[in-house]
């Protein structure tokens, strides 16, 4: 009887879709996704809101689309791209829609997860055991909000941006955009082109922006696209070569190119912003020490008579608005585009996740000070657990990230089938000394400057979001599991009846394996050249290394 593996995924966005793909393909229908399709960019439905990063960069390698029309993607083409693929892969009937997720526990004795989740309308809860749990809920899952009184207090229509109420009638009213990270430069431009609206942009600090040069592919690219063979791919590695130029400049000990991307993004927005917002906007630290938003047009919009940009933190907010700087102002709408809590939360779920010892996620984190996980997918003490884009994971793009953890979770999903494992987890030894190598690499960076607010650091300052791979360096890195680096067990039938926990040593097996196959190899060229007597020594020698019945095991696996 051919054994099955049951996988619950948590998360529906590009994440959970690429998940359920990839295993899909290697495990076949046994795999269920709390929540709707779509995540972020279901969501995300403010006017003109779109990728920031180039969209064929943002797509799976297994499905690439030759027909984009922009370079940067907007929200409705993002998300029916991302739906297609659901109808394709015919996935729906995975989903577990209007669920959420509670909690679960690991179980050693059957080697699975009990996962509870609960329904968003009737709020009643649904246990689910599973052998693997992934979770992919994305690095904007936990909202962030300013830590003001009042903030509740408010009459009018208040959310966050990631929350986007479409019900909220927009044109004529007085808009209140707190935050200019790279979804708040994003909104402004266009809710202050609605008719009748007047934007007041709330801002702690300045930054550097950078341009965010949008265009139409042409139609000769779309033709070469889809009908000159490798075109495409080829296109796509260059966008990647260049994300990592960029993303280099966080780790690079080149200051001069640092400081030559510096003078050129300062010198743009001396250029483009108003001389009365400038001393606000400019920044007195390093670049890459935080995230730069990209600009398409926010620079513009400062000069715009409906735009007001407020920089200083927010005070209070009473019934009727704001108060920063001892100035109250008056709003109908507040949007927060203030972020998630992405250094604390550590990039999945670990509230009320238990693993062996019912230990905590979140606390085993807070213990060791803060987020970690071996590879960015796995956490020692908690088998068969694995989380897509997790703690410092993210090299050069979060879709990018993404796109490679996902293959390499898969496989992993898919060699427990092949060498019959019940779980398996990193070793803490190299657990430890991975998180260690990793964080030294970041401390020499720009993105370690003390004294600058980002969303790369947990509360007790470690850098949990980052990892110092380069796009391609985590591309080569996901090309295969180091077993050496996994504790593997198999639950086995004793002759008592009993079942026990037995350690496996996957990287043996391996090893018999490839001998094995060497073997046959070998015995069948020398009976094509008709060496008989090489042909009896070879089933000899692997008859005294293995046993003649060993062997036949193995030829059977």
């Amino acid at each position: 009887m051919t054994r099955t593996i049951r996988t619950v995924i948590i998360g529906g966005g590009l994440s959970g879709i690429t998940q359920a793909i990839r295993l899909k393909k290697e495990l076949g229908d046994r795999v269920q996704i709390t929540g709707s399709p779509g995540g972020v960019w279901r969501d995300s439905i403010w006017p003109e809101a779109g990728v920031d990063v180039p969209i064929h960069l943002y797509t799976l390698e297994t499905d690439l689309e030759t027909d984009w029309r922009e370079y940067f993607a907007f929200q409705p083409d993002v998300l029916a791209y991302w739906l297609r693929l659901v109808d394709k892969y015919e996935l729906r009937d995975s989903f577990v829609f209007n669920s959420e997720y509670v909690g679960s526990h690991w179980d050693e004795r059957t080697q699975t997860h009990s996962v509870t989740i609960r329904n968003t309308k009737t709020k009643a809860q649904t246990d689910i055991t599973t052998e693997v749990l992934i979770s992919a809920t994305g690095p904007l899952a936990k909202r962030k909000f300013p830590n003001v009184p009042g903030l509740k207090d408010f009459k009018g229509a208040w959310f966050h941006n990631l929350d986007w109420d479409g019900s909220v009638k927009l044109e004529g009213r007085r808009i209140a955009v707190v935050g200019n990270g790279s979804s708040g430069v994003q909104i402004v431009p266009g809710l202050a082109k609605l008719p009748g609206t007047q934007v007041t942009h709330y801002i702690r600090s300045g930054g550097y922006f950078i341009p965010k040069i949008q265009r139409e592919y042409t139609p000769w690219e779309r033709f070469a696209f889809q009908w000159i063979p490798g075109y495409l791919r080829w296109h796509r590695f260059g966008i990647l070569q260049e994300h990592d130029r960029h993303w280099s400049i966080k780790f690079s000990g080149d200051n001069k190119q640092r400081e030559q991307d510096e003078r050129e993004l300062l010198a743009y927005l001396r250029a483009k912003a108003p001389a009365k917002y400038l001393d606000a906007l400019t920044p007195t630290w390093p670049l890459g020490t935080k995230r730069p938003p990209l600009d398409l047009g926010w620079l513009d919009s400062l000069h715009w008579d409906n735009v007001e940009l407020v920089n200083g933190a927010l005070e209070s907010v009473d019934a009727t608005g704001i108060t920063v700087n001892g100035q109250h102002r008056d709003h109908d709408i507040i949007v927060y585009a203030t972020g998630s809590d992405i250094g604390a939360h550590g990039l999945g779920a670990n509230t009320r996740l238990f693993g062996e010892g019912n230990l905590e996620l979140e606390q085993y984190w807070t213990s060791i000070g803060g987020p970690q996980a071996y590879a960015g997918i796995a956490v020692p003490r908690f088998p068969n657990y694995f989380t897509i884009i997790g703690p410092n994971s993210v090299a050069g793009s979060w879709g990018y990230t993404a796109l490679r953890e996902t293959a390499a979770v898969a496989r992993i999903v898919r060699e427990i089938l092949d060498y019959n494992l019940s779980s398996v987890q990193p070793k803490q030894a190299v657990f430890e000394h991975e998180s260690e190598e990793i964080q030294k690499e970041l401390n020499k960076a720009t993105i370690a400057v003390a004294g600058v607010d980002n969303y790369w650091r947990s509360p007790g300052g470690r850098i949990t979001v980052n990892s110092p791979l380069s796009g391609i360096g985590l591309w080569w890195r996901t090309q295969r599991t180091r077993w050496g680096d996994w504790d593997a067990v198999r639950l086995v039938k004793g002759s008592d009846g009993k079942t026990r926990l037995q350690h496996v040593d996957v990287l043996a097996i391996k090893r018999r394996r490839a001998a094995v196959k060497a073997l046959l190899v070998a015995a069948l060229g020398a009976t094509l050249y008709k060496r008989w007597d090489a042909v009896v020594a070879a089933f000899q020698w692997a008859v005294k290394e293995t046993g003649a019945d060993k062997l036949l095991q193995h030829i059977r696996a």
